[in-house]
């Protein structure tokens, strides 16, 4: 309910497009996605039977003597291979943990036909997190793992860290979502403000026609509500080229990647909103404040003061009410709104080689 696929409502009207761009890029030169390991650098990928579903793991490294760190990615079913792995931040943190990027269920290379509405729940996504965790601890010889939950993934790290936490060394997050249809409702006042302000009809004009009621809230009215919070930098705030929703270089890499089997991106051009629209009863009444008051590991929030798309000011309410006995902290990211990791990356990096430095000695007890 955060990221939501970055296909609009109306890209089926440019269908021929982009099957055509689909049937192009199938010609691609693949990316290094199936590395070899060199030394002790850490490069697989596989498909996973999880909880019934064939899912998609991809885990890289500079040092297999790192910690674990399993990232949660937003959405949900926002395409996520084609970009994390690539991105210079992910590359740069790899240096400190041995990162897992898991493309959940209905995601990516972890769609199946197979999938059935029953099985697209918050508590079937949690059972697949406990699973993977399990398989992690397993495959790469760890007790504990780091838990990183961004955005949608953060909803699902909360509740998994304060129900599972003796699989933990810490839980950090990004875009900590809290309440989801109350980030709804506060993004669209902040738009409504904006557009008052700069006497915007047109969006006020497509504000007026959003039913704001959960039952009759729907996911085209988040996606208006959407474009024009990264139009008033909601999302991304620093950079006014990144601030239209409807990003068609986005679309490009997802269709072009060779990390996708055609079948795959043919999926995300047929199929765009299918785990969002199963998932989007639990996500309006999703609440934090009630899944996960309690954390037993160390809670890092890492939080953009401008995130409008899922509200800093909830995310903030959260972490001084989480009982964190172990400790808490929440570190600001001032030129940031959603993504302090791409907007500020200096600072992100900080920051987590700071966490690793704090708790790698007990990954290294744990292994002796």
């Amino acid at each position: 309910m955060h990221y939501l696929p970055a296909f609009h409502n109306n890209t089926l009207l440019r269908l021929p497009v982009l099957i055509v761009l689909l049937l192009l890029s199938s010609c691609s030169v693949p990316q290094r996605f199936y590395a070899v390991a060199d030394n002790r650098e850490v490069h697989h990928f596989e498909m996973v039977n999880i909880g019934g579903v064939e899912q998609a793991l991809l885990i890289n490294g500079k040092s297999a003597d790192n910690p674990v760190l399993l990232y949660l990615h937003g959405g949900p079913g926002f395409p996520m291979l084609p970009f994390k792995p690539f991105s210079q931040s992910m590359r740069d943190l790899e240096n400190y943990f041995t990162i897992v990027y898991w493309e959940q269920r209905g995601t990516g290379r972890s769609f199946s036909r197979k999938l059935t509405a029953e099985s697209m729940t918050i508590e079937q996504f949690i059972a697949d997190t406990r699973e993977i965790v399990e398989y992690l601890k397993e495959k790469l010889g760890v007790k504990k793992v780091f838990l990183w939950g961004h955005s949608w993934g953060s909803n699902l790290g909360a509740i998994y860290a304060s129900r599972y936490p003796e699989t933990l060394y810490a839980y950090l997050s990004t875009g900590q979502s809290v309440n989801p249809f109350l980030n709804e409702r506060l993004a669209y006042e902040f738009v409504k403000e904006r557009a008052i302000e700069e006497n915007n009809r047109r969006a006020l004009r497509q504000l007026a026609r959003i039913d704001t009621v959960p039952a009759n809230y729907t996911i085209d009215d988040a996606l208006t509500v959407r474009r024009w919070v990264y139009r008033y930098g909601g999302i991304v705030y620093d950079n006014a080229e990144s601030r239209p929703y409807v990003d068609f270089g986005e679309m490009q890499t997802i269709l072009s990647s060779p990390v996708y089997p055609w079948i795959v991106r043919l999926n995300l051009i047929l199929n765009p909103y299918f785990s969002i629209e199963k998932l989007w009863t639990d996500l309006k009444e999703l609440n934090l404040f009630e899944k996960a008051p309690k954390i037993e590991v160390p809670v890092y929030f890492l939080v953009g003061r401008h995130d409008i798309i899922v509200s800093h000011v909830l995310a903030e309410k959260y972490f001084e009410q989480l009982k964190a006995p172990e400790g808490k902290e929440l570190i600001w990211f001032e030129r940031s709104a959603h993504r302090p990791f791409a907007e500020e990356n200096k600072k992100f990096l900080q920051v987590m080689q700071e966490i690793h430095t704090r708790h790698h000695q007990q990954e290294v007890s744990a292994r002796q």
